[in-house]
């Protein structure tokens, strides 16, 4: 590679970069204008974790997807990046109704909104502001969610009508997927997954979210590729879904019973609400999501 092409890229790089900063401002204005009810950025300022978690689980949202977006051979940069523009507007409107989807189905019992701007008094007597396991469930909604995007706009083939209508068919099953995965994991938990985090127990918030990131991861490498039409694209989708799902919950009791091998997540959970354990063993099962997507 020469000095001019090196320094093509680089120039390149920086205005997708600044692209991406101009959609994660955006974002942040769509989000600040829907919670204008209160000061998003004073509670940030003065500490409050959820608030926090949240706006950064859906920047991280907007740059995983971008990614996807910008995979790929490249063309003309001109065309590249009035393409990366509208991808970042769908990419936009997808994460916000995400967060629909988590407040009003995952969530449908809490008002997100409320509950990260709420007063908790802890187990040592000291009060916080915000739920901060319901602060990490959406952050991880959003991520799981820029996951599936990025799969959905780094596939090539098909037209540009074909594309468009992919993006929003596989953001739909995804999201479907995900909802699946928190219904299944809330059967198979010996507690009220839902009802924890209500009470503000980060790690519950850490085990339902942690789960929904790596379902994301793989639905990512499921999605990735060319198009090779409706039919086989669909069926692989459904495939790997139920196989990312099952392969999750495996390993999961698998990384409890080598992990921690003289106690349960479920106690860590509920009795210890052992944070440091539930960051450990969500780091794990993210892993194992990683090498599941890429070996697809």
């Amino acid at each position: 590679m020469n000095t001019t092409s090196i320094l093509t890229g680089i120039s390149q790089g920086f205005i997708y970069a600044i692209t991406c900063l101009f959609f994660i401002w955006l974002v942040k204005q769509v989000d600040d204008w829907r919670t204008k009810d209160f000061d998003d950025d004073r509670h940030i300022n003065d500490g409050n974790l959820a608030l926090g978690l949240r706006r950064a689980g859906l920047y991280l949202g907007v740059a995983i997807a971008l990614s996807g977006a910008l995979s790929g051979t490249s063309g003309n940069f001109l065309l590249d990046l009035i393409q990366l523009i509208l991808d970042g507007v769908i990419i936009t409107g997808f994460l916000f109704s995400s967060r629909f989807i988590n407040d009003f189905i995952m969530m449908g019992h809490l008002k997100n909104d409320l509950e990260c701007i709420k007063k908790f008094t802890l187990a040592d007597g000291r009060t916080t502001m915000g739920n901060t396991a319901l602060g990490t469930v959406e952050a991880s909604m959003y991520i799981a969610t820029g996951f599936i995007l990025h799969g959905s706009l780094a596939g090539g083939g098909g037209s540009f009508f074909q594309g468009l209508v992919s993006t929003v068919l596989f953001f739909i099953l995804g999201q479907i997927a995900l909802l699946v995965l928190g219904l299944i994991y809330e059967l198979i938990t010996p507690f009220n997954v839902r009802q924890e985090i209500k009470q503000n127990n980060l790690a519950a918030g850490i085990g339902l979210g942690g789960i929904l990131i790596a379902l994301g991861i793989i639905l990512m490498g499921s999605i990735s590729g060319p198009f090779t039409g409706w039919g086989n694209d669909l069926a692989g989708f459904g495939v790997y879904t139920v196989y990312g799902m099952v392969m999750l919950l495996i390993f999961r009791n698998l990384i409890d019973r080598i992990l921690l091998p003289t106690t349960t997540l479920a106690r860590q959970i509920k009795e210890d609400q052992n944070i440091a354990a539930m960051v450990v063993v969500e780091g794990a099962v993210t892993a194992i999501a990683v090498i599941i997507a890429y070996s697809m």
